[in-house]
């Protein structure tokens, strides 16, 4: 059952269900907006049907419908149950009641839907990944092969050594971290004139070290060729003058390659530059190419950017794109999850393969994680040519996407709250909490009065476990110093979930 304005739509998103044993039939009702019907209206107004609903055997109404629906199935001689509320979860619906999932006449079917709606989103997923591995452009790697193809985009991250700012280990650290939150290869970005022994022993250990194609972003044109008989798998920013430098491309004709435009042109000549840079690559033999548009920065050439990429997507429809989503992300203070989604819906919609980001300041934390989120959610969008909503997974951190809280009530004595009072310093100790972004834990120390090292330090991710630490081991005393524990634990735990940087004692949020 529907309403006028949605009767359409709904008969569109029928017509494409095809469940053996159901038949589908779409009545709709003389009332505008579906999620308007109730139990009063319905009790009315389904009588009038029964020339349609005589003939079968479970009438479904939006899960919008207000009150209770069991009186009305006893009026029709017909089961009447509550559906979903939104009607792109229609197919899933129908799926769960083709596996003998029983609807409620009180409940709507969202929560039934929502198990359907994660299962079918992995299991889209699942597919778009194994089409990658079988309908792809060429391969990355040796004995671990990343593929590149138009069904799955990949994520390269770039981990930039800053003159000597991250040693090796900080280096596997991030990195490892990287590929755990969903990219694909990582690249290593050095310095103008860095010793090219360094390059080819970094590469060559992280390499090792994770087990993964490895990537090398560096100027200098020999740093790249020696670093690729270092194992390097991606050569990074190969612009069409670099190209005329290769004396012998072909050493490198079993790597990638991502070419960009020359750093001298602008404007139009960007495009013009990066196809003669393509030209000369093929001439010299390399054919594992991804072409580099350059997303330019916000205000500095942005929407003409994504103009290129658009038009490069023309010029080159069988070779796989790249979007150097980091250029945006690290040069506006913006959240960069909501950044990383709209980037990844406009690489997705224009047909973008490969996506570069970095995690070069604390405001990108966690990028590489948005990202992938953001690909899959777009990705299963494509899949079924509806908007990135209402699916199983989503990149809502600080918002909801439906109100859930009640009204207000004041009862009682009205007290207002405007003074904090100290309690004083709790006999037992004092705490300090820190929280570990890379580690994902947060640390509390406690300390003895008049101490300077702590005589115990508790680690872990989750406040309840570490409180129950803290009372098991009766760290404190005083009740005002419990809630005080319990506050920062929740301000760490929040901090630790959305990438904000904590500090003891200080608030988590500034007024936007």
């Amino acid at each position: 059952m529907t309403g006028r304005l949605a009767g359409e739509a709904i008969r569109k998103i029928v017509s494409g269900i095809n469940v053996p044993g159901i038949e589908l039939v779409v009545v709709e009702l003389p009332i505008p907006v579906a999620a308007m019907m109730s139990d009063t209206y319905l009790e009315k107004e389904l009588p009038r049907h029964m020339d349609v609903l005589g003939n079968v055997d479970l009438v479904i109404v939006p899960g919008y419908t207000s009150g209770d629906l069991t009186r009305i199935s006893e009026l029709i001689g017909r089961p009447v149950v509550k559906g979903v509320k939104y009607m792109y979860d229609i197919p899933l619906m129908i799926n769960a009641i083709s596996d003998g999932i029983e609807l409620s006449p009180r409940t709507p079917a969202d929560d039934v839907v929502r198990l359907y709606r994660a299962e079918r989103d992995k299991e889209v997923l699942r597919d778009l990944r194994e089409k990658a591995g079988s309908q792809y452009y060429f391969t990355i790697g040796d004995r671990y092969k990343i593929y590149v193809s138009p069904a799955y985009p990949i994520i390269i991250h770039e981990v930039y050594t800053g003159h000597g700012a991250y040693t090796l280990d900080d280096i596997i650290k991030k990195s490892g971290k990287a590929l755990l939150d969903g990219a694909d290869i990582v690249v290593i970005g050095f310095p103008h004139n860095t010793p090219v022994d360094i390059i080819e022993e970094m590469v060559a250990e992280v390499k090792k070290r994770l087990g993964r194609p490895v990537g090398v972003d560096v100027e200098d044109v020999n740093a790249l060729l020696m670093a690729a008989e270092a194992g390097a798998d991606v050569l990074m920013s190969l612009s069409y003058s670099k190209i005329k430098m290769l004396d012998n491309a072909l050493s490198i004709s079993d790597k990638g390659v991502v070419l960009i435009p020359d750093h001298s042109v602008h404007g139009e000549d960007k495009l013009n530059s990066l196809v003669e840079a393509y030209k000369l690559a093929v001439e010299k033999g390399l054919s594992k190419i991804i072409v580099d548009p350059v997303l330019d920065p916000p205000l500095s050439g942005l929407a003409s950017s994504l103009e290129r990429y658009r038009a490069a997507r023309r010029l080159f429809p069988h070779t796989p794109l790249l979007m150097g989503v980091g250029n945006v992300t690290e040069l506006i203070d913006a959240d960069s999850v909501g950044v990383n989604a709209i980037l990844a819906s406009i690489g997705v919609e224009i047909g973008v393969e490969a996506y570069l980001t970095t995690e070069a300041s604390v405001k990108t934390r966690g990028s590489t994680r948005e990202l992938r989120r953001a690909l899959d959610m777009c990705l299963i969008a494509r899949n079924e040519s509806r908007p990135p909503k209402d699916l199983s997974i989503n990149l809502l951190l600080l918002k909801d996407k439906r109100r859930k809280s009640i009204g207000t009530r004041q009862r009682g004595v009205i007290l207002y709250a405007r003074e904090r009072r100290s309690s004083g310093i709790d006999p037992k100790g004092v705490f300090k909490i820190y929280v570990d972004h890379d580690a994902g834990n947060i640390i509390v120390e406690h300390y003895r009065l008049g101490e300077l090292e702590p005589d115990y330090t508790i680690i872990g991710n989750d406040p309840y476990a570490i409180l129950s630490e803290i009372t098991g081991r009766q760290l404190a005393s005083k009740p005002e110093h419990y809630f005080y524990l319990g506050y920062e634990l929740s301000k760490a735990y929040v901090a630790l979930k959305t990438g904000k940087e904590y500090v003891q004692e200080e608030d988590l949020f500034e007024d936007a």
